[in-house]
């Protein structure tokens, strides 16, 4: 697997999932990192509230070769318990060809615009339809709730694909920030010899501290090595 591929498929899993029960989202700040491909890699991840109500959550993935910048706008429904993505870019640059893009969800309207593409498309308003950032903040919140199994419907702006995780034990993990107990999450796709696993801290809002993906006999795996909730340093766990 190729780095930006492997960058690509990291994105399809959970980077922070600092969530809470309460009428509003935790923000968190988090740097995750590891040697890929004989390439150091940083990750940082991290959720915002903006003045107009809303949360931005970005994720920053940089190495020596090249960066990949993602961003969503997203409500917060509490009454629903439910992740409205307003709008997601994508920013490539220096892994295999540069990439742009950007997808406006008009929920009065029903209309989802991919601007790169000068593309116009109805939106299902009972289709929950997530972008590829969105559906993580989702998940923190399913998993708050106690569920086990989880299914997103993502939209990349030219086809839509089902997400599929589920919770497959419990685990105590040595990270650089020190012992935590966690929980084991995995997701599988049809068709496709690549698995993912990620750990999330059970005491700490599921604050994701282990990501690992596993195909062809090879593994690649990702650890936290800082983090923040609500401002807050986590200095050890």
């Amino acid at each position: 697997m190729r780095l930006n591929q492997w960058l690509t498929a990291f994105f399809g899993i959970c980077l922070s999932l600092a969530a809470s029960a309460n009428s509003t989202l935790n923000t968190f700040d988090n740097t995750y990192s590891a040697k890929l491909f004989g390439f150091n890699i940083t990750v940082n991840s991290k959720l915002d509230p903006l003045s107009n109500g809303n949360y931005l959550y970005t994720f920053n993935a940089s190495s020596s070769v090249g960066k990949v910048a993602e961003g969503t706008e997203i409500k917060w429904l509490e009454s629903e318990k439910r992740v409205l993505p307003l709008r997601y870019t994508y920013k490539r640059k220096g892994l295999g060809k540069d990439r742009d893009d950007e997808l406006i969800f008009d929920w009065a309207t029903l209309k989802l615009t991919n601007v790169r593409k000068n593309q116009v498309t109805n939106l299902d308003a009972n289709q929950r339809l997530h972008d590829s950032l969105s559906y993580q903040v989702q998940l923190s919140q399913d998993l708050i709730a106690g569920k086990n199994n989880f299914s997103y419907a993502v939209t990349n702006g030219r086809k839509i694909k089902n997400y599929k995780f589920e919770i497959v034990g419990e685990e105590v993990l040595q990270t650089p920030l020190g012992e935590v107990k966690t929980v084991k999450v995995k997701r599988s796709r049809e068709n496709d010899d690549l698995v993912t696993y990620a750990w999330f801290a059970k005491d700490f809002q599921h604050l994701l501290v282990r990501m690992q993906q596993e195909e062809d006999g090879s593994d690649y795996t990702i650890y936290i090595s800082k983090a923040s909730i609500n401002g807050k340093v986590i200095e050890h766990f």
